[in-house]
């Protein structure tokens, strides 16, 4: 059903690519064609286009899969038709969002193709490397129950929550004095494995003995975690194997699509004009290319995910 759900989505939010050129001019042939709707029609390569990015559909719902999306194609035809009789494409949105799009996909197309070389199977020596630097994620992974307060507020908030838990203050009384200061504070208690916590903080965290609270701040937010309970769950270095490569193949890719900005920027003439005049522009991260991931078991499905976030 979630399967399904995703398709649906895929397809819906296809509405305005869907408008993005003119009809194909050529008649497709009748062995293409799916659904023939007022003067359109639907083809064969378009259901194939949406299931190729609904990727593990299960054999016994492939059919229910395909006239799911069928279905959504013929509601996606139905509401680009009534749009172009009503001559939608011609308004100032509506022609500036089908505009970005078109950027979009010629952008992300060009950066899969210069990441497309990119991404050979790490070597035995690679896994073993990555394995043994973070033994929190693998040889000491643990399950953590946290309780994760977050905020935002100005620094000297942040600076006086951060001297009354380090003077002994409860998570409980910090938090009671934020909101009397009219600070929005959220989260709560879950549980979570080492692989869904943030690299840069799991090291802090492995260490942390029950009871023991962390402050997390930056950027006028800041987060105190609690450690109330940790379970030893390791993994070993052949079940870690995969999703190891995972993230050393897209990390390699990731490093490739910035290489490629870098050096288009590096060619380009580029001048700040009005009110970005003279500022330094920020760097922004350029997107990294998703590797396939294999099938896992409950377990081993959150560390996959969990590595492949590491990014």
């Amino acid at each position: 059903m979630n399967k399904l759900k995703t398709i649906t989505s895929v397809v819906l939010s296809a509405l305005v690519l869907g408008a993005c050129g003119d009809r194909p001019p050529e008649k497709k042939a009748a062995t293409q064609v799916a659904a023939k709707v007022n003067g359109g029609e639907i083809s064969v390569h378009q259901i194939n286009f949406v299931l190729q990015r609904t990727p593990n559909i299960p054999a016994a719902k492939a059919d229910a899969a395909k006239r799911q999306v069928l279905e959504s194609l013929v509601d996606q035809e139905l509401a680009v038709q009534a749009a172009t009789e009503a001559k939608l494409e011609r308004t100032p949105n509506v022609m500036q969002a089908i505009e970005s799009a078109r950027r979009e996909i010629l952008a992300r197309a060009f950066i899969e193709q210069k990441v497309s070389k990119e991404g050979a199977k790490p070597s035995a020596d690679e896994v073993r490397k990555f394995y043994t630097e973070h033994p929190e994620l693998f040889s000491n992974r643990k399950i953590y129950r946290l309780e994760e307060i977050a905020f935002v507020a100005p620094q000297d908030v942040i600076t006086a929550a951060k001297v009354q838990l380090g003077s002994g203050k409860s998570v409980a009384d910090v938090v009671n004095g934020l909101k009397a200061k009219g600070v929005e504070v959220s989260g709560g208690v879950s549980v979570k494995a080492a692989e869904q916590l943030a690299l840069e903080l799991l090291p802090r965290l492995s260490q942390a003995k029950d009871g023991q609270v962390q402050f997390v701040e930056g950027q006028g937010r800041a987060a105190i975690i609690a450690v109330l309970a940790t379970k030893s769950e390791p993994l070993d270095e052949a079940k870690a194997q995969p999703f190891i490569e995972n993230f050393i193949t897209n990390k390699q890719k990731s490093e490739a699509a910035r290489a490629a900005m870098k050096e288009l920027r590096d060619k380009a003439k580029i001048e700040y004009v009005g009110e970005f005049a003279g500022a330094q522009p920020a760097a922004a991260p350029a997107p990294a290319a998703e590797a396939p991931k294999p099938a896992a078991s409950s377990t081993e499905a959150a560390v996959n995910k969990g590595i492949a976030g590491l990014k």
